[in-house]
């Protein structure tokens, strides 16, 4: 790893809106979709944006595992949408099928969903009901819980309900509350990578019938989404219930802009990506002018950090998570031909803010060692720095 001498670049904080069940992203989820001899489902994905994309849509069949499948690619034009008419049929050329779908975008974000009918075939069937498409950054992930309200299981209605795990599966508890709160049943599910699940709710807990229930699903790794659907047992038609989102979808994951300031208020930079809820990359820049002897600066080096550390689960870095970065001479450059190398250990340390998950504080620590000549002032202990950061998207 090379270091570099940068020129320094203020860094602002963004702050995030709320993620709400239609949003547009590069990534979309939608966790139940069948065709069978009473359902067909048409989709609808919209591209809001001013240049053209390019969109594959995902089959998920009801396998343990669909990391591979095979994706239909569709241009669609600005602010155009492509429908699909009886999708499991046309497009991928299914007669029967139970699953998901996944939808990812090139060169912008779409929004999409899927509208359900009764009467496989039929483009007079009954109208039954809508699941949204949901970024795969709003998934809800480890260490987070999500509701789903409304469910009831009578001898007129019944709720099924359908979820998707992420790129690193889930392990989720799934239990079920009466209106006052109370816990009636609980079961666990563990989901591989994009593996779609089903349930009805007569099968999933030993309650024989409610009115009124919520499913409080507790999610202890990966990260996943999910939907209901209250169907009437004579007309068949169904209701969507939706889970909760809260803003940034309760999730972690997503880009992050950061600042790093020493005790005089200045500042160095860049940005974070989580994905999974695992910090997947780090591009920053680190200069501590509160490294002094007897009021002298010691290190006159601007340092990039963060590439050398490895994908980390988010929840560790509570606790800080130290790493090794070398930076080697780089004698293609005549401003660094003097620099002799060396190595910094860092060790960084942040939390989220609050439970919306848009921003989060910590420090940045850093220790030098065998750096030689001019830059020997580089060895030894710097002072801690405050570490601030904030979502982007």
């Amino acid at each position: 790893m090379h270091r570099s001498i940068i020129t320094f670049v203020f860094i602002s904080l963004f702050a995030a809106s709320s993620v709400l069940a239609i949003s547009p992203s590069d990534d979309l989820l939608i966790a139940g979709a069948a065709r069978t001899n009473r359902w067909r489902a048409d989709l609808y994905i919209n591209n809001p944006g001013a240049t053209g994309v390019t969109v594959e849509v995902w089959w998920l069949n009801r396998d343990p595992n669909n990391t591979n499948p095979a994706p239909e690619a569709f241009s669609v034009g600005a602010d155009e949408t492509l429908i699909l008419n009886d999708v499991l049929q046309s497009v991928f050329g299914l007669n029967r099928a139970e699953g998901a779908f996944r939808i990812t975008t090139t060169g912008g974000e779409v929004t999409a969903n899927l509208i359900v009918f009764t009467g496989a075939g039929s483009v007079d069937g009954t109208y039954g009901s809508g699941f949204e498409a949901i970024p795969a950054s709003s998934a809800t992930s480890a260490g987070e819980s999500t509701t789903l309200a409304g469910m009831i299981l009578t001898s007129d209605f019944y709720t099924n309900l359908f979820a998707l795990a992420g790129a690193n599966g889930v392990i989720m508890d799934v239990d079920l509350l009466d209106p006052d709160g109370t816990l009636l049943d609980t079961v666990q599910v563990v989901l591989s990578a994009y593996a779609p699940w089903f349930s009805s709710v007569q099968n999933l807990w030993d309650v024989a019938s409610f009115e009124n229930g919520t499913a409080l699903v507790r999610v202890s790794a990966g990260s996943m989404v999910m939907l209901g659907s209250k169907v009437d047992r004579l007309s068949l038609d169904p209701t969507t219930l939706e889970q909760v989102f809260g803003a940034g979808g309760g999730s972690v994951d997503g880009t992050y802009q950061f600042a790093v300031y020493d005790s005089l208020s200045f500042a160095s930079g860049g940005n974070l990506g989580i994905f999974d809820s695992v910090v997947d990359v780090i591009n920053g820049t680190y200069v501590n002018y509160d490294k002094v002897d007897g009021g002298v600066f010691q290190c006159p080096v601007i340092f990039q950090w963060g590439f050398d550390l490895a994908p980390t689960p988010v929840e560790d870095f509570a606790s800080g998570v130290t790493y090794e970065q070398v930076y080697d001479p780089d004698p293609s450059n005549v401003v660094t031909d003097r620099f002799e190398g060396g190595t910094i250990t860092y060790t960084i340390t942040f939390t989220f803010d609050d439970s919306d998950n848009l921003g989060f504080s910590g420090t940045v620590d850093a220790v030098g060692s065998e750096f030689s000549g001019d830059d020997a002032g580089c060895n030894g202990t710097f002072p801690s720095m405050v570490l601030y950061g904030g979502k982007s998207n």
